[in-house]
């Protein structure tokens, strides 16, 4: 268990000292184009990065099946119950979607990877695709308060997903240099988000931390119920099982600050929610993991 929670510490590290970054730059009174940076990000960074890591990561098309029928059960269930207990607590229902949408890349991939191997990363790989899915979809639909088909249909994140599964489906080999591109492209839109995640953290006020941590609780707490609560009714075993708990219960992910910024919704409060269930999971994703391995 100790040698587990060395390794979460390891890969939630880096995260928390980028992080760290923003916060100190903002507390200097430094000029920061926040506009600038999440247009970047959500525009250019990340679709590279998708569609590069879609394309070229030794994902068999046949683990998408039950583990994409997860990944949407997961949301459908969990996005009820978040919405349900913003509304009675009297707070934006659009936040529902920071709390159920998860960092399930650049955190649950290398978790899932180390936890099963291969299969669980290829396993990781569909849950994070769907998800992108949902979350460009749906999931900024909601944080715009409108659905607007044209700008779902001109996403550059769902653009570079489709386009990445035909790629794959079709068999096509990228030039290098385009490779190249894509990984510098990509390589810098975690970084951003991070060091954006801190600028918006330096503003963050004291009073606001004690609901934070409450909701921090309760969201990592009804996480935990539905991701075993979903593969344990679709009879999920071994590395499919791991991966779709793993996956639902992994911190709240940057890319609902960036969308929170971007339409106008309380980036403070997701900012906190970030940060907090981030630091909370040095605590209980060892303990989650050690339950999956053992069972």
């Amino acid at each position: 268990m100790l040698a587990l929670a060395s390794q979460i510490i390891g890969i939630l590290a880096p995260g928390f000292f980028l992080a760290m970054i923003g916060l100190v730059w903002q507390r200097r009174g430094l000029a920061f184009p926040l506009d600038f940076v999440t247009s970047l990000v959500i525009n250019v960074s990340m679709p590279a990065l998708l569609f590069h890591t879609l394309v070229l990561i030794e994902t068999p098309v046949t683990s998408l099946g039950k583990i994409a029928v997860a990944t949407v059960a997961v949301h459908v269930v969990f996005a009820p119950l978040a919405i349900g207990l913003l509304l009675k607590a009297g707070s934006d229902w659009r936040l529902s979607v920071a709390h159920v949408v998860g960092n399930t890349g650049n955190l649950g991939l290398p978790v899932c990877y180390f936890a099963f191997g291969d299969t669980g990363l290829a396993y990781a790989m569909t849950f994070f695709a769907v998800q992108c899915l949902l979350l460009f979809t749906i999931g900024e639909a909601v944080y715009a308060g409108r659905i607007n088909l044209t700008r779902v249909i001109r996403s550059p994140i769902l653009i570079s997903i489709v386009l990445a599964f035909f790629a794959r489906s079709l068999e096509v080999n990228l030039p290098v240099f385009a490779q190249e591109t894509l990984v510098l492209l990509g390589q810098i839109a975690i970084p951003l988000m991070l060091i954006t995640l801190g600028v918006s953290l330096g503003s963050m006020r004291a009073a606001s931390l004690p609901s934070t941590v409450v909701w921090s609780v309760v969201r990592t707490g009804v996480a935990i119920c539905v991701g075993f609560g979903v593969a344990h009714v679709l009879a999920l075993e071994g590395a499919a099982r791991g991966v779709v708990v793993i996956e639902t219960v992994v911190p709240v992910a940057v890319f609902n600050f960036l969308l929170a910024v971007k339409h106008s919704r309380d980036s403070e409060t997701v900012a906190g929610l970030v940060l907090v269930t981030h630091l909370g999971a040095i605590v209980y994703l060892p303990i989650v993991l050690g339950i999956l391995l053992a069972t």
